[in-house]
C-alpha cells in the first residue's frame, strides 16, 4: 500500500496511545496526515506530547482539528483511519463512505502490511474478558524455550500494531489482541488470523452494538474467514460459546477447567492436572496449581497459551517453567497494599458486570468494602446484584457515573432488607478514604467497578492508577 503524498484523515486521537503509533507510522510512510478528535487540545495533552516525542521535527507535518469534526475532512481526503473507539455508524464515517473514501483501522492496515512483508504467522485473540491475560501468557510461553524467538505482541494496552511493523519479518510470529472494534475492520476486508482464540462472550459494548447477537457476530470474524488449515481455540466453560453453533472453517479446539466431552479435542483440567487431548490421545502435563495465578478464571485464560505452545512443540519443561513464572497483570485483582490487616485490591479493568462477578467469586467468604459504579454501556446488572447479595459485603461505595443509578437499583432489589450501608463519593481519594474508615482487620477493600471509567477518569487504567495513588500514603 503506497501512502506517499496521500491525504489521510485519522479520526480519534484518544488517550490510550494506539493512535500515536498509527499517526507516526502514516507520517513515516509519507502520508499527509490530519488528526481530528472531539476532545480538546488540553484533554489530549498526554497523547499530543507522546506524538511530539515520537515524531520529533516531523510533528509539525501533522495537522490537528480538535474539539470538533469537520465534514470536509472526511470528504476531501484519500483515506480515513478510524480509532478503534470510534463507532462504526458515526455520521462522519458515513460521509466518507458516501464519498467513496476507503475507511481503514490500524488492524486492517497491519494485516495488509504483514501480507506485503510475507509475515503470515498471526495468532489473534479476542474475548469480552481475559484476552489481554491470554495474549500476554501466549507470548511468554512461545518465548519460554528461546527468549530470542522472533515474536511480536501487539494490540495490548497502549501497544500500537503499526508501530511494531518495523520489527516484523517473514519469520515473525505475531500475537495480536483483537477487540471487537478492530475485528469490525477485518470483517469488511474478509480477513481472519490463521490461528484464533476466543476467551469469553459476555454482554458488553451494547451502547455500541444494536444487540448482543450483533456483538457476537462481530467476534466471530476472528475465525470466519480462515482457511481449512486454520485453528480456533474456544472456551468450553462459556455458555454463549457452547450455545452458538459456530461454523469454524478450520480445526476446532476447546479449553476448560473441567473435563471435556470425549469427542472434543483441546486442553482441560481433570483431577487437579492439566491434560491435552489430540486425536483421541491424552497427555497429562502438570498440576493445575503449577500455574502461578491463583484464581480459576485466571487459570482458565492461561490454558489456550499452554495448548498453542504445545502444538508448536515448545518443550513441556519450558511451558511448565513459564506458567510457574507468570505474574498477574496490573489492574486485574492486583493487591496494591496491605495496611493494618486490610488488603486493598485494584480490579479497575473490570469494566463490565461479569468481570466484577468473577472478582467477587474469587474473594468468596471474605468481607469486602466494595468500590463500584461508573459509566453505562447499556448492560444489565441483575446477575451482578445477585453476586453481591451472595457475598460478604460490609459496605458499598459508589463512584459517580451514568450506570450507577441502575446498578444501585438492581442491588437494592437483590439485597432487600439486608442491604449493607452505601455511600456516594465524588472522587477516588474520597472513595479510598471512606473505605479505609469502614474497613476492619481482615477485610478487603475492592475496587471492581463493573462499569466504564468515562467521565470521572481518562480510562480504566487511570482509574486504577488513581486508586493506587490514594492507597500508597495510607
Amino acid at each position: 500500500m503506497d501512502l506517499k503524498n496521500k491525504r489521510v484523515t485519522v479520526m480519534g486521537l484518544g488517550l490510550h496511545g494506539g493512535a500515536v503509533g498509527t499517526i507516526a507510522w502514516l507520517v513515516r510512510q509519507g502520508a499527509s496526515v490530519l488528526a481530528t478528535d472531539l476532545k480538546t487540545e488540553a484533554e489530549l495533552a498526554p497523547s499530543l506530547e507522546r506524538l511530539r516525542k515520537e515524531l520529533g521535527r516531523k510533528f509539525k507535518n501533522v495537522q490537528f482539528v480538535l474539539g470538533v469534526h469537520r465534514e470536509e475532512d472526511f470528504r476531501l481526503t484519500d483515506m480515513v483511519v478510524r480509532n478503534p473507539a470510534v463507532p462504526r455508524k458515526s455520521k462522519y464515517l458515513q460521509i466518507a463512505h458516501e464519498a467513496g473514501i476507503p475507511i481503514e483501522m490500524d488492524s486492517s492496515l497491519f494485516f495488509a502490511a504483514c501480507a506485503a512483508l510475507g509475515a503470515t504467522d498471526i495468532i489473534g485473540i479476542t474475548g469480552s474478558k481475559g484476552k489481554t491475560t491470554c495474549t500476554k501468557v501466549l507470548a511468554a510461553l512461545l518465548q519460554a524455550e528461546d527468549e530470542e524467538a522472533h515474536l511480536v505482541e501487539v494490540g495490548t494496552d497502549g501497544v500500537s500494531p503499526l508501530a511494531e511493523l518495523k520489527h516484523i519479518t517473514p519469520e515473525t510470529t505475531v500475537v495480536f489482541e483483537l477487540s471487537s472494534w478492530r475485528l469490525e475492520a477485518l470483517a469488511e476486508r474478509k480477513i481472519s488470523p490463521p490461528v484464533a482464540v476466543i476467551t469469553s462472550l459476555y454482554r458488553d459494548h451494547l451502547n455500541t452494538y444494536e444487540s448482543f447477537e450483533e456483538y457476537i457476530e462481530t467476534k466471530q470474524t476472528i475465525f470466519r474467514f480462515q482457511k481449512k488449515n486454520g485453528q480456533v481455540v474456544l472456551n468450553a466453560d462459556d455458555a454463549q460459546l457452547r450455545a452458538h453453533d459456530l461454523e469454524t472453517p478450520g480445526k476446532r479446539f476447546w479449553f476448560s477447567m473441567r473435563e471435556l466431552p470425549a469427542d472434543a479435542e483441546g486442553i482441560f483440567v481433570r483431577d487437579g492436572a492439566v491434560v491435552i487431548r489430540l486425536e483421541g490421545a491424552e497427555s497429562v502435563l502438570f498440576p493445575v496449581h503449577s500455574i502461578a495465578l491463583p484464581h480459576e478464571h485466571e487459570r482458565r485464560n492461561v490454558l489456550p497459551g499452554i495448548l498453542l505452545a504445545y502444538l508448536r512443540e515448545v518443550r513441556l519443561k519450558d511451558i511448565a517453567r513459564g506458567v510457574r513464572a507468570l505474574e498477574r497483570l496490573p489492574h486485574r485483582l492486583e493487591t496494591v497494599r496491605e495496611v493494618q490487616e486490610v488488603r486493598y485490591i485494584n480490579d479497575s479493568a473490570a469494566t463490565m458486570p461479569d468481570a466484577t462477578i468473577a472478582a467477587l467469586r474469587s474473594l468468596a467468604g471474605e468481607r469486602i468494602v466494595h468500590i463500584l459504579g461508573g459509566g453505562d454501556k447499556a448492560l444489565q446488572f441483575e446477575e451482578l446484584a445477585n453476586a453481591e447479595a451472595a457475598s460478604v459485603i460490609r459496605a458499598l461505595i459508589w463512584l459517580p457515573g451514568t450506570a450507577t443509578a441502575n446498578m444501585r437499583a438492581a442491588l437494592k432489589q437483590a439485597f432487600g432488607d439486608a442491604a449493607p450501608p452505601a455511600y456516594e463519593v465524588a472522587t477516588m481519594p474520597e472513595a479510598v478514604q471512606r473505605a479505609t474508615e469502614l474497613a476492619q482487620p481482615g477485610d478487603v477493600v475492592l475496587l471492581s467497578p463493573g462499569a466504564t471509567s468515562f467521565g470521572l477518569f481518562l480510562h480504566e487504567f487511570d482509574r486504577g492508577e488513581q486508586f493506587r495513588a490514594a492507597v500508597d500514603p495510607l
